[in-house]
Formats: structure tokens, sequence, C-alpha cells
């Protein structure tokens, strides 16, 4: 039962009210008992002095005779008061002529050393006197003018004492046990009639709060509890109403989000079918050698307007994708440092262009192989480092990659990386409009670069990456991008990457031109510049083959495709390379799905081809087949 109760608030202040209550009631009585004490030790005062007034009368005559046996007799009969310790008749002389003492007070007491004291003298006298508890009470026996002798009466008050304690000791008990059954009676009213509604009150509160909406109350009251049950019941009704439309409005959401799907996939496939067949066209025009300075400004600047405008395409299906919750991480093992090395290859024509000085500086304690989605974090610096490219005129462009690991027997750790600009700067006040989507802030740059979707787009990858960014920025000082994401540092030896990882100028044109992570595509332009640098990052000795331009790993997929395309028919070769000069992706796909399924690794060679806008690269190799055969 108190460990059901010990808890409880109730409890625990009728608790503290009972002992109040307790305390009250022994300082009450106290203080009462003490005015009783000082009255009866009054009355006992007054007895012994009217005793002794009386006695200076009667013993005049037995002083005048000198007659002891008279007094003593006298002094026998006084102590027949029960708080009188002793009666004592001295002469004029101070010599005691008679007196009696209650034993039976004194030794309690312990003011004698022994029980049976015949002689007694002053000097004991003074010794019992020095209880603080014993009064004494003197009056003169006068006859006229004279002094005969004197009577000394001392009572004690201990009896009293001992009475009073008995008495406190009693109302101490009974305040006890009054309490008690007070506070008993007073714990059973309240459970009945305000902790019973309590805990109904308590039990349909955490009913709700477990989503049991239907739970209901009924405690039959006009007070404040059958208030706040009717408030409560009102409430569960109000919740349920709302949770119902809520599920409504949920399953209209979801089917309007499922018609943004379909309708910005059929957008997209309608978009980028026209776009495919400009940017092949105008690839397969750009080869053409009489082609003049003036015709080939003029296809670049239509190159870089399609794919510009199919990057905001793209970056709208990608915001789409992560707000939906349909973006997921592709992990994969990949080489950090080759990432790093092929972006800053990237933007170093570029920041050239602006007469700008990139910089990266790789940390040594950054590892070379990791474990993460690759695509996702070149999408991440890459529209960072755009942003910083777009509004830096003058100074540099910093990327500084780090590395700090959590712990020293985990192989997890954190990648920082900061990207730092001299550009104009973002006043404190837009810093927060930087992370909202189509949203671009006031910097007092005029750009109509991109609809504000770069940082959204990095934020919610690093989010969803497991990471954090950070920005701070300065009006003409320039702006600081911080960010970290968890990464797993892999065994070398357990990679099975090729061991060269060198890529000709070629193979990094093409690469720019497929990825659609760049937020700015002036990059079109630096892949006409990249045909026309010499050589390659490495040796090689394939610099004039298609294999450089587009593969990778050349005498891997790059063998495979060439030979496999040898063995198809002549007539479908010619069919093929018909339809893609044609661009007609429709035409494209549908003489590829007559290739055989042991061929399927040849199928989707020429798709990866088609999705990044290689026309060119199938033309060399139905060309080169086709003058095979």
């Amino acid at each position: 039962m108190f460990k059901k109760y010990q808890n409880s608030i109730t409890f625990r202040y009728l608790t503290i009210a009972t002992v109040f209550l307790i305390i009250a009631q022994l300082i009450s009585s106290k203080i009462q008992n003490k005015r009783l004490y000082n009255q009866e030790a009054d009355r006992v005062a007054e007895k012994i002095e009217t005793k002794a007034d009386f006695l200076s009368l009667v013993t005049r005559d037995a002083f005048l005779r000198s007659d002891r046996n008279t007094l003593q007799d006298l002094a026998r009969k006084v102590n027949d008061n029960p708080h009188l310790v002793y009666s004592v008749f001295v002469d004029s002389n101070q010599q005691i002529i008679a007196y009696n003492l209650n034993q039976e007070m004194i030794l309690d007491r312990e003011l004698l050393n022994n029980e049976d004291s015949s002689d007694i003298t002053l000097d004991l006298i003074a010794q019992i006197k020095t209880d603080k508890n014993i009064t004494e009470i003197s009056q003169s026996v006068l006859l006229g003018d004279r002094s005969l002798g004197e009577i000394r009466l001392a009572y004690s008050t201990i009896t009293l004492q001992r009475k009073f304690q008995a008495l406190n000791l009693t109302d101490f008990a009974n305040a006890i046990l009054i309490d008690i059954l007070f506070a008993a009676l007073t714990f059973i009213i309240f459970n009945r009639y305000i902790l019973s509604p309590l805990k109904k009150i308590k039990h349909l509160a955490q009913e709700l709060a477990a989503g049991n909406l239907e739970q209901r109350i009924n405690l039959s009251r006009q007070d404040e509890l059958g208030e706040i049950g009717d408030a409560l019941n009102a409430m569960a009704s109000q919740f349920q109403h709302t949770l119902n439309n809520l599920e409504k409005v949920m399953d209209e959401t979801l089917v309007a989000e499922r018609a943004k799907s379909q309708f910005l996939g059929k957008m997209s496939h309608e978009l980028k079918t026209p776009l495919n067949g400009i940017i092949g066209f105008t690839q397969i025009m750009q080869q053409e050698s009489i082609a003049t300075v003036e015709q080939l400004e003029s296809l670049d600047i239509i190159e870089k307007n399609s794919l510009h405008l199919l990057n905001l395409i793209n970056d709208v299906l990608e915001i789409t994708t992560i707000e939906s919750g349909k973006s997921s991480l592709n992990i994969s093992k990949f080489n950090l440092h080759q990432l790093l090395l092929s972006i800053e290859q990237m933007f170093s024509f570029k920041a050239k262009d602006k007469n700008l000085n990139l910089i990266f500086n790789i940390d040594s304690s950054v590892p070379q192989y990791i474990e993460n989605d690759e695509d996702k974090l070149k999408q991440i610096i890459i529209n960072l480092l755009n942003n910083s490219l777009k509004f830096t005129t003058k100074g540099e462009i910093a990327l500084t990659v780090k590395k700090k690991a959590d712990s020293q027997e985990d192989s997890n750790h954190s990648i920082y990386f900061k990207i730092t600009d001299t550009g104009k700067g973002i006043s404190s006040q837009n810093l927060d409009e930087l992370f909202v989507t189509f949203a671009q802030a006031e910097n007092n740059i005029t750009t109509s670069d991109g609809m504000g979707l770069g940082l959204p787009i990095s934020k919610q990858l690093i989010q969803l990456m497991g990471g954090d960014i950070s920005i701070k920025s300065e009006i003409d000082r320039g702006t600081v991008v911080r960010f970290s994401i968890p990464l797993t540092e892999i065994d070398v030896t357990d990679l099975n990457f090729p061991q060269s990882s060198c890529f000709d100028s070629d193979q990094k044109s093409q690469q720019i031109q497929s990825s659609h992570l760049f937020s700015n595509r002036d990059e079109v332009l630096l892949s006409s510049k990249l045909r026309q640098v010499k050589g390659t990052i490495c040796e090689s000795s394939e610099t004039d083959s298609i294999e450089s331009q587009f593969f990778v790993n050349p005498g891997s997929s790059y063998d495979v495709t060439k030979k496999k395309l040898s063995t198809m028919p002549q007539e479908w070769l010619i069919e093929l390379q018909e339809s893609t000069i044609k661009i007609d992706n429709e035409l494209i796909f549908a003489v590829l799905e007559r290739i055989p399924n042991q061929d399927k690794d040849l199928k989707q060679a020429l798709m990866d081809m088609i999705e990044n806008f290689r026309y060119d690269s199938i033309l060399e190799l139905t060309d080169d087949a086709l003058n095979k055969k």
C-alpha cells in the first residue's frame, strides 16, 4: 500500500500536512500545560505561605517557653503536604530547635547521603536548598517587636513536573492518533473525489497519446474536474476529426505527388527528346571540316544553351526526387584523390578564363580510396565550386580537404571540405535564403545562371549522406563554405581498380559533356578547348583513338563493344548509323532492341553513349565496323 502511493503527490503533501498538524498540536498543548503548571505551582506556594503564617501564630507560646516537644510535634504535622520537603523551627540565635524532613522526597532526589539523619544543621538545609526545584519560605515568629524565632518551610515542584510530563506524553500520543485518523479519513475522501477522477483523466491522456482517439471518460461532475474531463473528451473528438481530415488530405497529397512525378517524368522525356537532337546534330556539325570559325562559335553557343537547359531540367528532377524521399545513396568504392583531380582539371580552364587562382589543398591524412556515393559527392563539390566561380571576379578560389577520425579503433572518418573565395560576399541576414529552393540571395551581383537549386540540392544531398554544411560570408570579403561527410576508409588491397589512373584531355572533355552535375553549363566551352589540348595527363600511345575519348579502361569495355559491333550484320549496322544520323532516339532504341540477349553488354554500352549524347562515338564505331566488312 505504501509503495503504491509513496510517489503520489497527494501522499507527499498529506504527510507534510499531518506532520505540521502534529507539531502545531504539540506546541499548543505545551503552551497550555505550561500555563496549567504555573497555576498549580502558584497554588502550592500559596498553601505553603498560608501554612507558614498559621504556624507563626500557633507556635508563639511554644517559642516563649522553648517547648521543643510541642514544636517538634507541630513540625511533623506540617508535613502532611506532599510537596513539603522539610519544616524547621529556629530560635532567635538561628539554632534549630525543631525540624521534620520528608525522607522519601529527599532520598528520591538524592539530597542526603544517608537515609536516617537525626542531626540536621543549617549547612544540611543549605545543601538541600541547592536543588533548583526546591523553594524555601521563611516566616518570623514575633512578639510585638521582639523576634522569638523563625519558621522555614521548603517545598518542591518535582511532583508537579512529573505530572505534567506524563500529561505531555499523553497529549503527544493523542495528537498522533487523532492526526493519523484525520489523515486517513482525508486520504480516503480525497482519493474518492479527487484522485480517482484524476486517474481517469490521466488514463485518457495516455490513451490519446498512444493514438486511441476513441477513448472517452464520464466523470458526471459539475466542478472543475468535470470541466477538465469534458474538455479532454472534446479535444479527443476534435483530434479524431482532424486526423480523419488529415488522412484524406494525405491521400490527396499522395495522389497529387504521384501526378506531379508523372508530369515531371513526362515533361523530362518530352523536353529531353528534342534536346538530344539539338545536341547531337550540334556535335556532328562541329566535326565537319568545312565549318568556319564563326559557325563553330555559333555551334558552341547552341550546345552551351542546350546543355544549360538540360541542366535546369535535371536540377528540377533532382530536387523533386530528394524532396519526395526517393533519392538514395549508391555506395561504391572509388579513388577520392582521382575524383578531386578530375574536378580540379574541369575547373582550371574556367578559372583561368576569369583570371582566378584555383587552389586545391588535399591534406596528406585524406585517404586515397573510400567507400561512399561518388556521384553525389562529385555533384556537391561541383555545385559549390560553380557558385564560387559565378560570384567571384578577382582573387582566388580554394578547396581544402582534411580528415578527422572519430576514434582510433574505428575505420569510419569524417572528411571535412572547405571552399573559400574572394567574391563579393553575402550579408548575414541573407545567408538563410541560400538554402531555400528557387531562391537567390541578394548580393549585388546580377546573374541569370540557374534557378537557385545548387545550394539546396547540395545541402539535402549532404544531409542524406549524414553530414552537415555551414556558410560564413562578408560583403566584399568573400565566402567560406564548410561541409563534412562521414566516409569509410578502405584498404587498397580490397580494390579491383585499374592500375592506371591516367585520363587524357579528350576523356575529360567527354566527362564534362556527359555530366549533368554542373549547375553552370559553361563547361561545354571547356570541352572544345580540351579537344585542342595536345597530349594526355599521363603518357599514352593511343591519343588519336576513340578509346581514349570515351572509355576509361581501354581493352575492356571498348574492346568488347568494338569486337561485338564487328560481328553484327551489315544491314543492322547501316540502320543503326542512319538512325544515329537522324538523332532519333526512338529509332535508335528500336534498333538496339534487336541485339541478342547474349550481347546485352553491347546494348548497354551503346545506350550509355546515347545518354551521354555521344552520337559521334556511335558513328565512328559503326564506320569502323563497316570498313572491316
